[in-house]
């Protein structure tokens, strides 16, 4: 047994007329936090890792710029620095 599987949640299963199994349940994603303020990004989907690569991309993370990777707040700040460093040159 890998040293990673030792730690990873069991359940026991009894299928009809056999013998009951010891089935390991993958773990999941942790939270996503935003790369500014570290704060947990609410939108994000705790999916199972392989359960990602099935879906399509705009079910999986926000549609939006920087989506995933920044929070609201922190995406709304960057947006306004960003216009008020255009509208200055």
């Amino acid at each position: 047994m890998k040293p990673s599987q030792r730690f990873q949640k069991k359940v026991w299963r009894k299928p009809p007329k056999q013998k009951s199994k010891q089935h390991k349940i993958p773990n999941k994603i942790g939270k996503a936090k935003c790369a500014v303020c570290k704060k947990p990004i609410n939108s994000a989907k705790r999916n199972l890792a392989r359960e990602n690569f099935k879906r399509a991309k705009s079910s999986v993370r926000t549609n939006r710029p920087y989506g995933n990777y920044l929070c609201t707040t922190c995406l709304r700040k960057l947006a306004i620095k960003e216009t008020r460093a255009l509208q200055t040159e």
